[in-house]
């Protein structure tokens, strides 16, 4: 009886290794700016990093009847599945309804709490579709000074104050610059 269980402990060992390595699947691109434009309807457009193949970002844009349903949809939105469990970036819409958007973002199990938040002159889907690659625009505007609130932090300044100053960017050239900022009231 000894032998049989030394027996199947070794052969359980060998087998150990067999296990298949595990990685992100191929089809999966992950989103790091995330646009917000309306409120009902909510309009999201994703927009991932560079795709390998031909170094366009991957995008989608999706309408919801709120935040919840739009986010819902945003997976099946591109050329690959998005996920949103690296969300950067956040720029919304001057016709957002921010805290209850950022309430969102807080209670979504994919999203995170230290996403920027930056607020778009013009159309959120228009500026980002026109931009080569917003993620990078970004972040080289962060790098060069701009200071952007987390999610967090906007939340509790517009909690605590009923207003909170971001950052706005407009797209030129095929780039997002910023364009000042911008006082959101609630």
């Amino acid at each position: 009886m000894k032998r049989m269980w030394v027996l199947a402990l070794a052969l359980s060992a060998l087998l150990c290794g067999c296990a298949p390595t595990a990685r992100e699947p191929d089809q999966l691109a992950l989103v790091r700016v995330l646009g917000v434009q309306g409120r009902e309807p909510v309009e999201l457009t994703a927009v991932c990093g560079m795709d390998d193949q031909d170094q366009q970002p991957i995008r989608g844009t999706v309408q919801g009847d709120d935040f919840p349903a739009a986010l819902e949809a945003v997976p099946w939105s591109g050329e690959k599945e998005l996920s949103l469990t690296s969300v950067s970036y956040l720029v919304v819409g001057e016709d957002v309804a921010l805290e209850d958007v950022l309430r969102q973002v807080l209670e979504d199990e994919e999203l995170g709490a230290s996403a920027t938040v930056w607020i778009a002159r013009g159309k959120v889907s228009g500026m980002l579709d026109r931009c080569d690659d917003p993620e990078t625009d970004l972040t080289l505007l962060t790098h060069q000074g701009v200071e952007a609130p987390t999610v967090v932090e906007v939340l509790a300044a517009l909690t605590t104050h009923g207003r909170v100053e971001l950052p706005q960017v407009e797209q030129h050239g095929g780039q997002l610059v910023q364009a000042g900022r911008w006082t959101w009231e609630e």
